[in-house]
């Protein structure tokens, strides 16, 4: 009898470590989205409670969400279409690298929970250097999509601004329309 509380002592001691462990990721997660939500406070519409929604995370990641609609309406020249083309697969690439690291940190911080070698502090610095790398990346795309504008003509631009302006304004229209029903 007494050899059966001796292996669930430590049963219930690693049970306890894993909770407070499992507090600590949800500590963590939830600071840095109040973290965000504070830095982006109000923006945008579509958030709820400091999140965005998928259609404006998209949007970031697209840098410049444009219609193909409106993409025909600027009747792009052949280096215009190349330069657009680019910037497209870089955001492509840009998504499923996020994506794929996304995957695999909560994989490795699935494992060090399973094996009980989990340490905050490694969480904390992999959060960083992911946000790092996030923020390396966007730069990179963002420079591809500015290239994209500066090949633009005046009454291209204008077209992109007034196409971006009318998005701005149907989503006030539909948060206000949301936030009165």
């Amino acid at each position: 009898m007494n050899n059966q509380n001796e292996t669930t002592a430590p049963n219930k001691s690693n049970r306890r470590i894993r909770s407070i462990i499992a507090g600590l990721i949800i500590a963590s997660v939830a600071g840095t989205g109040i973290a965000y939500a504070s830095k982006h406070d109000g923006e945008s519409c579509g958030k709820k409670e400091g999140k965005e929604s998928k259609h404006e995370m998209y949007e970031k990641q697209n840098m410049l969400p444009l219609s193909s609609k409106v993409i025909d309406q600027l009747q792009l020249n052949d280096t215009q279409k190349v330069v657009l083309s680019e910037a497209q697969a870089a955001t492509q690439t840009m998504r499923q690298e996020m994506r794929t690291n996304i995957h695999t940190a909560k994989e490795a911080r699935k494992a060090a929970l399973k094996s009980d070698t989990f340490d905050p502090r490694a969480l904390f610095s992999q959060q960083d250097a992911m946000a790092t790398q996030a923020l390396a990346a966007r730069q990179v795309v963002q420079k591809q999509w500015l290239t994209f504008w500066d090949g633009l003509t005046d009454q291209q631009k204008t077209v992109v601004s007034q196409y971006m302006q009318s998005k701005k304004e149907s989503h006030k229209e539909s948060r206000k329309h949301k936030d009165n029903s």
